[in-house]
C-alpha cells in the first residue's frame, strides 16, 4: 500500500536505480537506495552535501553525521553501552557543573605528548597494594608549609590501634613520638567561585 507524500514534498524513484527520493521544502532530499555496503538512507542538503546517512550492512547499522556542528541533546540521561568505545578528534573538551567520575575495571593509562597539569583543593594519591614510584628527568620539587614523611593523622593512629588484634599488629604501628608533628585532618572543600 502506497500513501501520498505530504503537501510540498514528492516521492519519486531515482533515475537509473531502484532507490526512492523524497524532496524537502528547503531544496534538500531524503533518499533510500542500495549501495555497495547495503541499504542506505541519506538526508542531503540543497547544496548536495550528505548531512545524515544510515547504512544498513550485514555487520550492523552505520550512522554518519556531517556538518559544521552536530549536537545531541537529552533532557535526562544519555547512555551509551558497547563493547568498545573509540573517539578520534583533534581536540576534546569535557566539563561537568557537578561531580566528574572516571573508573576503570582494570588498567588505566593517561599519556600526554606535552605538559600535563592537575589541580584540586586537596589531592590524595594511594597505591593500595603496590609501590608508588615517582620518576623525573630533571629535579623533583616538594614545596609545602610542612613536608611530612610517615606521619599519619591522630585519627589514623587511633583507628589502627583499635584495629590491632595481636602484639605483632601493635609492633607494626608507626612510632609517634610525644609532641612530634602530626598531619592535620583533611579540610572540607569550599566554593572558590569566580574571581
Amino acid at each position: 500500500m502506497q500513501t501520498d507524500a505530504p503537501a510540498g514534498k514528492k516521492l519519486a524513484r531515482k533515475r537509473g536505480g531502484t532507490g526512492r527520493a523524497l524532496a524537502l521544502r528547503d531544496g534538500g532530499r531524503v533518499t533510500l537506495a542500495r549501495s555497495k555496503g547495503g541499504e542506505a538512507l541519506q538526508v542531503v542538503s540543497a547544496g548536495g552535501e550528505v548531512r545524515l546517512e544510515i547504512l544498513l550492512t550485514p555487520e550492523g547499522a552505520v550512522l554518519r553525521l556531517a556538518g559544521p556542528r552536530v549536537s545531541i541533546e537529552a533532557p535526562g540521561t544519555l547512555s551509551v553501552r558497547c563493547e568498545s568505545f573509540e573517539v578520534d578528534a583533534q581536540r576534546i573538551s569535557l566539563g561537568a557543573s557537578g561531580d566528574f567520575a572516571l573508573a576503570a575495571g582494570r588498567g588505566l593509562a593517561l599519556h600526554a605528548g606535552h605538559d600535563a597539569a592537575f589541580s584540586a583543593q586537596a589531592v590524595t594519591v594511594e597505591a593500595r597494594r603496590g609501590e608508588l614510584a615517582l620518576r623525573a628527568n630533571d629535579d623533583v620539587a616538594l614545596n609545602g608549609e610542612r613536608v611530612l614523611l610517615n606521619c599519619p593523622t591522630d585519627e589514623e593512629v587511633e583507628r589502627r590501634h583499635r584495629e590491632a588484634k595481636t602484639l605483632k599488629d601493635l609492633l607494626e604501628l608507626p612510632f609517634q613520638a610525644p609532641g612530634g608533628p602530626r598531619r592535620l585532618p583533611p579540610s572540607d572543600p569550599v566554593d572558590e567561585g569566580k574571581t
